[in-house]
């Protein structure tokens, strides 16, 4: 039986390589639906979401992995955030492109383009997150994290991710695997798994045929044993917008921009970028945000120099 958005992880005989691997075609389409994505997007979307969920797996109860891909080309940027429990959720700047296909197969690279990758990795027990930058290596996502891995953390690493979109914009296949050594790893698996890497099937056409996770994860492992470990994550789209950050991020606007929406009688309608969800402010409300601010203005002026470096105000959007 195939398991849907069920994260599940295994590791070698040996305990030299960690996989995390999941098959999440009906949260793709999911995402796909919250969007009304074309199939470059979706590809793009589906992969950055699948690879910020697998990595997060990997990382204590309470973290948050984001990947931004910021390139050139007409897709914009790429955003997906992963928790370590298994909610997801992500966007892209212009998900109804159509970007001409590369080889009769998607061009999900022409469709990002050139850039960086931005990896931010959040901790509950560390004030701010790590985030560290590479150059994408091709925009096809998987390759990009990698590469990120290697740079960064000089880990080693099998980054499949895949996603199938059919001529009517849905998703019918999506879903990965990534794979870490781990200290003790030696030179003949390595070269095993690079190797294995090349001749694998993609990740779609396993899917397609009826393969399920621990299919995946023994195709690119190859003849590397291995057994499945008995932790799991279930995978859910879930956006963490609500009214009180909706408010915040109009407060960042500041007074003068504010004043200008209230003249205008210009209620704002303001669109999550993750989830579609659109959220009215009335010029009655915008009002009271720019009391707010104006009153914090007052409150901050009063305050001794000294004071206010301590207890600077502010807001998360």
């Amino acid at each position: 039986m195939i398991k849907e958005n069920v994260i599940e992880k295994f590791i070698s005989l040996d305990g030299t390589v960690r996989v995390s691997a999941v098959i999440c075609t009906s949260l793709i389409e999911e995402a796909r639906s919250i969007h009304n994505s074309f199939p470059v997007a979706s590809a793009a979307l589906g992969r950055a979401l699948t690879g910020a969920a697998l990595l997060a797996s990997f990382m204590k109860e309470d973290a948050r992995l984001t990947l931004h891909f910021k390139g050139d080309g007409p897709l914009g940027q790429v955003f997906a955030e992963g928790d370590s429990d298994g909610s997801v959720r992500g966007f892209v700047t212009n998900p109804q492109i159509h970007v001409p296909s590369r080889n009769g197969k998607l061009n999900v690279g022409g469709g990002v383009g050139n850039g960086v990758l931005s990896v931010a990795t959040s901790l509950p027990d560390e004030k701010q997150p790590y985030t560290g930058t590479v150059d994408l290596q091709s925009g096809e996502i998987g390759e990009d994290i990698a590469y990120y891995l290697f740079q960064s953390q000089q880990v080693p690493s099998i980054v499949a991710l895949g996603v199938f979109v059919e001529p009517d914009n849905s998703v019918t296949a999506a879903g990965g695997v990534i794979a870490q050594v781990l200290p003790g790893v030696t030179d003949e698996t390595l070269a095993h798994l690079e190797e294995q890497m090349k001749k694998a099937r993609n990740v779609t056409a396993l899917i397609r045929d009826g393969k399920n996770v621990e299919d995946l994860v023994r195709e690119y492992l190859g003849k590397v044993e291995f057994k499945k470990l008995p932790e799991t994550s279930t995978l859910v789209y879930r956006c963490h917008c609500n009214v009180p950050r909706v408010e915040r991020s109009l407060m960042l606007l500041g007074e003068k921009e504010l004043t200008s929406m209230i003249d205008e009688k210009q209620a704002s309608d303001i669109r999550c970028d993750f989830c579609g969800r659109h959220y009215e402010v009335t010029i009655e409300r915008l009002e009271g945000l720019l009391a707010l601010v104006r009153a914090t203005k007052e409150e901050d002026a009063k305050r001794p120099l000294a004071s206010k470096s301590k207890n600077k105000k502010t807001y998360d959007a």
